[in-house]
């Protein structure tokens, strides 16, 4: 059995709202590198279905070699091999129709899993994308997987709870962060392994895109005000600040 993650490299995801840049409509490149947060919590799946039934997991990265260094931690969490298709597309067309090229080049894959949406461009459609395009059912939002004999269970979140699904053969999963699938700490010597694991390489192809172009790419303008209340009396402020909030709509 073999599972394929799909992770990213993107730039640091918390960094303080108020001291983001963006330049050319990307985040300024002096911004630390590391993998999504969701694409971790896919690849703490990942690694576990390794641990539990004794698959392979290969993680798949479309993205340049700058991001290599930062992408070995994915080996270090367990992975056993290391592909990257070397590209610098952000149109999701084009990212999924690699992943797509990069997955029937492994073989057999069973399952893809992916983070629910990327932390930079924050669509979340690329893994939906790959899905139609390979013509695997498509299963998003998916916290926990099991396999039972012949067929996978997996929680699905929602907004009011948890959906228990089943599937038999192939899928693309999405992965969003849950207590279970928190990701784990690398070992120093998973650490050192990943160093030395070779990273298949391959060229991007040329595909079809979106159909949409992007004009623009802007910012939340943060603006904020300080109030005091002169009044000593902390009922009375407290009624005061509520009925100002209510005025404001922050209420």
């Amino acid at each position: 059995m073999h599972i394929a993650v799909l992770a990213k490299a993107v730039p640091d995801y918390e960094v303080p709202a108020g001291d983001f840049e963006l330049v050319n409509n990307r985040a300024h490149a002096r911004y630390t590198r590391m993998i999504g947060l969701y694409d971790e919590n896919a690849l703490e799946v990942g690694i576990q279905l390794k641990e539990k039934y004794s698959y392979n997991v290969t993680v798949i990265s479309y993205s340049n070699e700058d991001d290599i260094k930062v992408l070995r931690k994915a080996v270090a969490m367990g992975c056993d091999r290391f592909v990257l298709v070397s590209g610098s597309s952000d149109d999701p067309y084009v990212i999924a129709a690699n992943l797509k090229m990069a997955i029937e080049k492994l073989g057999d894959v069973d399952l893809v899993l992916a983070g629910r949406q990327s932390a930079d461009m924050d669509r979340g459609v690329v893994h939906g994308i790959l899905a139609g395009m390979m013509g695997y059912p498509f299963i998003p939002q998916v916290s926990q997987i099991m396999r039972q004999d012949d067929r996978w269970d997996v929680n699905q979140i929602t907004e009011t709870g948890v959906t228990k699904m089943q599937f038999s053969g192939k899928a693309v999963i999405s992965i969003t962060d849950d207590t279970t699938n928190v990701p784990r700490i690398p070992p120093v010597r998973g650490i050192l392994a990943s160093k030395k694991m070779p990273v298949e390489k391959l060229p991007a192809i040329d595909s079809d895109k979106m159909g949409a172009e992007e004009v623009a790419v802007e910012t939340p303008k943060m603006d904020s005000k300080c109030e005091f209340l002169p009044i000593e009396d902390m009922e009375q402020a407290a009624l005061t600040l509520v009925k100002r909030l209510k005025e404001e709509r922050y209420l």
